[in-house]
């Protein structure tokens, strides 16, 4: 698979129609990609109901410069996502308005999904998982454009296009693939069997990194300009020069390093083909990586059999900050091991349920729960970095 990836810089949104128009041409114009209808869904990353403000969903702009794109080829144009939560039409409504999308599609021939269908998708040849449920439009499209947003993630260190794609599988069935896969390169090899699957039809990724989100990501942690859109019919490779301007090595992403060694990806930036502006121009110093990110495992050369045992008293975990919670429950309506519950009106995570998925901390409303390091934790941490 080729290994192209188109770099435009854009310092704020109101040239995002300019960069989206940019980064499409020097991968040879929407009119390589599109033809008149053509059914095209566009995904963007709606993980929850955020405002644009937060940058921690696909901003407005960037969707509605990728409608406008693929409109003027005269194709047949759905929004579609599955955000955390349930996967009912009431809640689509309320993450589409709240995250800005309702708006971007006003006045053009795009239409919002608001059907709850899916179907159980062979794969046999994925290396994790040999099935899983993927949402109707996307099964339906002739062309999927996914359109990431550059953040950090508590579990996976790093959401990009491949994770992006984990808003095709419907609602409460991403708890039960949490709960499955609750170790981390399981989980990630999972998102590239996903990714394979969907992939079957063309995917092209569209990158809103003008402002992302560093720290504890993918909704609770900062937001941070970045200043650049990019574009690939290779998510991996999209992912991979995600990952250079922010300073992450690939070795430090399950989803790349997966993809690596299935051959789908370079096994480096260097060998990434950029076109369009330097990319060197854009990296980012001092980029923050999510407290849960440091893996002292790498670090310690243990036998298999205390792993585990090491892996549970070193690990991070979600923790509440009862000062900003206000009892929603929706950290216990979203956790996967159903280990946590209210008591009078507080939640109380159960540490011998926790898998440690942070999808808690992920779907928090008012970013109440935490990452927590042990202190012995934080103390090899600085011994041994």
């Amino acid at each position: 698979m080729e290994n192209i990836v188109s770099v435009v810089r854009c310092e704020e949104y109101e040239d995002a129609k300019k960069a989206v128009y940019a980064a499409l041409e020097l991968l040879g114009g929407i009119d390589s990609l599109v033809k008149k209808g053509d059914k095209v869904v566009i995904k963007p990353n709606l993980v929850s109901r955020k405002k644009p403000s937060e940058a921690a969903t696909t901003n407005p702009a960037v969707v509605r410069a990728v409608i406008d794109a693929v409109q003027s080829r005269g194709a047949d144009i759905t929004v579609a996502e599955s955000p955390g939560g349930p996967y009912s039409a009431a809640y689509l409504k309320s993450v589409y308005a709240e995250c800005g999308i309702t708006e971007a599609v006003k006045g053009t021939k795009a239409k919002l999904n608001f059907g709850t269908d899916f179907e159980d998708v062979s794969f046999p040849e994925g290396r994790t998982i040999k099935s899983m449920p993927v949402i109707g439009p996307i099964l339906n499209a002739d062309l999927i454009i996914s359109l990431p947003k550059l953040k950090t993630h508590a579990m996976t260190s790093y959401t990009g296009a491949v994770k992006n794609m984990f808003g095709a599988v419907p609602g409460t069935h991403k708890a039960e693939l949490h709960f499955r896969l609750n170790d981390r390169a399981a989980f990630c090899s999972m998102l590239v069997d996903l990714f394979q699957c969907i992939n079957k039809k063309p995917v092209l990724s569209i990158m809103d990194g003008v402002w992302g989100m560093e720290g504890d990501g993918p909704t609770a942690g900062q937001k941070r300009h970045i200043g650049v859109i990019m574009a690939s019919m290779n998510a991996h490779a999209l992912d991979m020069a995600a990952c250079k301007i922010i300073g992450y090595s690939p070795d430090e992403v399950d989803t790349l390093k997966e993809a690596a060694a299935r051959g789908l990806v370079c096994a480096s930036p260097e060998e990434l083909e950029i076109i369009g502006d330097d990319i060197n121009s854009l990296v980012i110093s001092g980029f923050k990586k999510p407290q849960s990110h440091f893996n002292l495992l790498k670090l310690l050369s243990l036998p298999e059999t205390l792993n585990k045992l090491v892996t549970g008293i070193l690990s991070s975990r979600p923790k509440i900050s009862y000062r900003e919670c206000v009892g929603c429950g929706e950290c216990m309506r979203c956790c996967p091991p159903h280990a946590i519950e209210m008591k009078n009106g507080r939640p109380v995570i159960d540490r011998g349920k926790c898998i440690k998925c942070f999808c808690c901390q992920e779907l928090c409303p008012k970013k109440a729960v935490k990452i927590h390091r042990s202190p012995l934790n934080k103390f090899m941490i600085r011994v041994l970095k």
